[in-house]
């Protein structure tokens, strides 16, 4: 056992890294993305999707770079669920930011879960936000 240990050290020693920034990660970005979504934002629309065909080259980079970070933090929630760290929550702003087909339904199922959506409003309740709106 102790040999296999010795074995895979470097794979443990990276699995602990991830483990730590991906938690670090949480810590800093989950708030700041929960604090400024508007209180509406779950309250389903219907969006204009050929919108990103029309748009300046600025906005288009804006909108490449938010699908990137909201991939990574639904790729580091992913992570979460096995190594320490808030999982669903940071898979569900991941898919808050992203742009992808059949994102408002899987939104929609995770945010089905009560105790995620009590700990979403009580962080906005103690930074003077008001509570977010749920399609039920």
């Amino acid at each position: 056992m102790i040999s296999w240990v010795i074995q895979y050290q470097a794979a443990f020693i990276w699995i602990g890294l991830m483990s730590v920034v991906t938690f670090l990660l949480g810590l800093l970005i989950v708030p700041l993305v929960i604090i400024r979504l508007p209180e509406d934002y779950f309250i389903f629309r219907k969006t204009n999707d050929h919108e990103i065909f029309v748009l300046g080259g600025l906005r288009t980079l804006f909108l490449i770079l938010k699908n990137l970070m909201g991939v990574l933090l639904f790729c580091f929630g992913v992570l979460m669920l096995f190594l320490p760290g808030p999982g669903l929550l940071v898979m569900a702003i991941g898919l808050v930011l992203a742009d992808v087909p059949g994102k408002r339904s899987i939104i929609g199922r995770l945010l089905r879960v009560e105790s995620l959506r009590a700990v979403i409003n009580g962080f906005r309740a103690r930074q003077g936000r008001p509570p977010l709106k749920f399609e039920d």
